[in-house]
């Protein structure tokens, strides 16, 4: 998601967007951000001016539930914005219509051919705001306008009237800054902790299938065991890929026996939410996959524990927080006080050093288990097997 800053994030990218696209249409263009009737105020010369004149709430991401909220978890929902902007061309001297056609052509092919913002560009052209990290893409599409809607508008804004298109930016998403609540779950539930599962009983057309992975949530360095069927059709290998971290990051595996694989993850492989499949290598080089499998790698919270902070003066507590394995930047990394989820500060590069900064529950000083969530998979809240919470063994801080 993204903080208050992000309508300004938006405005300023798509602002250097046409500055970098319109410089070779008219030599020394100027690109604003103005209201209309100020945008060619003083110019010397030709200027483009990206005016906001509306903002609106996109009615399905209003009813969205927030990213990453599980049953029995509150969270408010992000702001959903739609930002409206009208695109307009100034030019003086006697070819002032032709260079407007032109900076008002170039303009409309920069958008057209780039109709989602970069991650990257936003965070080289905005670096105030977070708006980089948002996980859905901000999208700039044409938008229409009537000749009525453009009449009241320009009269309006008391501006004589200049050639003008008219696009939206959707969506941006503000965080809520009220906090959610996260209860602490169950500690164990089911056999081994892998609870209820279901498995196909045949094989279509001789394919190899993936049923079953053990165990389900695993930290860096478990061992994985893998059943299905067919799964001695070929050399195994297992492959797991993530939708930020990319991949993939395959695994050397051995066969137990047609129904069995095992592997064994990294000591540093990242945590979040990986996918799984078996890969069957014949020794022709041809491949078989499986259908994929859901894997939830767990962060650790490192260091000595339990936790003790102290709060300063306005009553904010500030955490500096180990684990392992390495956070990557883009991840979403939230640490969970108790049922109060706090936002860790972004990080620019790989690191096992967090920064949190916030305020306690009703400002009630006290002991309060610690969590860790990276892209919705969370530490174990114990370092041992035990199915109940222990002083001496549990995550917390005081």
């Amino acid at each position: 998601m993204s903080d208050a800053l992000a309508v300004a994030a938006a405005t300023e990218t798509l602002r250097v967007v046409l500055h970098e696209a319109v410089g070779r249409a008219v030599a020394g263009t100027a690109v604003t951000a103005r209201p209309p009737d100020e945008a060619a105020a003083g110019a010397a010369g030709a200027v483009l001016n990206l005016f906001l004149y509306r903002m609106t709430v996109d009615g399905v991401w209003r009813n969205t539930d927030p990213v990453g909220t599980r049953p029995g978890e509150t969270h408010r929902p992000p702001l959903p914005l739609v930002l409206h902007y009208m695109v307009t061309a100034y030019a003086t001297g006697e070819d002032d219509h032709s260079a407007a056609h032109r900076l008002l052509g170039a303009a409309m092919a920069a958008f057209h051919d780039r109709p989602v913002l970069r991650p990257s560009d936003i965070g080289s052209a905005a670096g105030f705001s977070n708006l980089h990290l948002q996980q859905e893409p901000v999208r700039i599409t044409p938008a229409v306008m009537s000749t009525e809607e453009m009449c009241r508008l320009w009269t309006a804004l008391g501006a004589r009237y200049r050639p003008s298109v008219a696009y939206e930016a959707r969506v941006v998403l503000i965080d809520s800054s009220v906090p959610g609540r996260t209860p602490l779950p169950v500690v164990r539930r089911g056999a081994e902790g892998r609870g209820p599962e279901a498995a196909a009983a045949t094989t279509v057309g001789g394919w190899p299938e993936l049923h079953a992975l053990t165990p389900a949530v695993a930290a860096p360095g478990a061992d994985l065991v893998l059943t299905g069927r067919g799964l001695d059709a070929g050399q195994p290998s297992v492959r797991l890929t993530h939708p930020l971290l990319g991949g993939p990051v395959v695994l050397p595996a051995r066969a137990v026996h047609a129904s069995q694989v095992r592997a064994a993850l990294p000591d540093d492989h990242a945590a979040g939410r990986w996918s799984v499949v078996v890969v069957l290598t014949a020794p022709d080089g041809s491949e078989r996959t499986t259908r994929s499998r859901p894997l939830d790698v767990t962060p650790s919270i490192t260091g000595r524990l339990p936790m003790t902070a102290a709060r300063d003066g306005d009553g904010t507590v500030t955490l500096k927080v180990g684990c392992t394995p390495q956070v990557h930047p883009g991840q979403r990394v939230e640490l969970l006080v108790g049922d109060l989820p706090v936002p860790a500060e972004p990080v620019v590069r790989p690191t096992r050093s967090l920064r949190i900064r916030f305020r306690l529950p009703h400002g009630r000083p006290g002991r309060y288990a610690l969590r860790l969530r990276v892209d919705g998979v969370d530490s174990p809240l114990t370092g041992t097997d035990a199915e109940q919470l222990d002083a001496d063994t549990a995550v917390e801080v005081t």
